[in-house]
């Protein structure tokens, strides 16, 4: 298993990491067009200034500048389409600028990126890569360790992740007012954070139901709802999934839907 000694920050590779996350969402289900690229310079909105009362690292913000970002066609995020199941990712340059416009703040910025119940332990280095409600997932992106941190990560991965894990017990390396969220996440290097995500796509433990929409055989099967999981995970096979050789996108979410429709109408979008 890596250890944190065997693990960087860098950049560059935190942007490749999640920019090809998200090409890779569009192969599967997402539209290419919601995906959208930091202009020369980077993001207009991201500033020291829109940043400040977020309390973050000039890093975070440098970051943050030059990240892609999905964005919805509201422009907000929380209705943007969902980068894993039930969760959005963060549209850092479009929050911003709705903070630097009144119509929202740096306090509900940070809140719904990183958790209500931990973001007085969380510090400057660190930023939320999702924003959301309640139910949202929360993935911390610690820029000094190069390590994103699952919050409440599903038992059923961080027990068998595909991808090794960081297991290094943060009471031995992190202040105590950090240790106990850190301790109770997931943890992974960035790159192997992203294909870990990757990974539970590919073998359909996390399944679109829809451009916009996708869920998880973990909380889908405790619902003893095993009929929609085996349906779905029937039609993406018959359609060249996993193999993006093969793989038929567009006749694959179709069927999705006309399937959904006939037979679980509760989850059709």
């Amino acid at each position: 298993m890596p250890m944190l000694e065997d693990i960087s920050y860098s950049r560059e590779a935190c942007i490749a990491a999640v920019r090809d996350y998200y090409h890779f969402l569009t192969r599967m289900y997402m539209e290419e067009s919601v995906v959208v690229e930091p202009p020369k310079g980077g993001w207009p909105s991201v500033t020291p200034d829109s940043m400040r009362d977020l309390h973050k690292t000039d890093e975070v913000t440098a970051l943050l500048k030059h990240l892609p970002y999905i964005r919805g066609r509201s422009g907000s995020s929380f209705e943007n389409p969902q980068g894993a199941p039930w969760c959005v990712f963060s549209d850092w340059q479009g929050d911003l600028e709705h903070v630097s416009q009144g119509t929202s703040t740096a306090e509900t910025l940070k809140l719904c990126s990183e958790g209500a119940c931990i973001t007085d332990e969380v510090p400057a280095h660190v930023i939320g890569l999702t924003t959301g409600g309640r139910d949202n997932a929360n993935f911390l992106l610690d820029t000094e360790l190069g390590a994103v941190y699952w919050i409440e990560c599903p038992n059923e991965i961080t027990n068998n992740p595909s991808r090794e894990s960081i297991q290094e017990d943060p009471y031995d390396y992190a202040p105590e007012n950090e240790a106990q969220w850190r301790a109770e996440s997931g943890c992974w290097a960035v790159a192997d954070f992203f294909d870990e995500l990757k990974d539970q796509f590919r073998q359909l433990s996390f399944i679109p139901i829809g451009p916009k929409s996708v869920i998880d055989i973990y909380a889908t099967l405790a619902y003893k709802n095993e009929g929609v999981v085996a349906m779905l995970q029937k039609i993406y096979r018959e359609h060249g999934w996993p193999d993006l050789a093969r793989y038929r996108k567009t006749e694959c979410l179709a069927a999705v839907e006309v399937a959904l429709q006939q037979h679980y109408p509760d989850y059709s979008q």
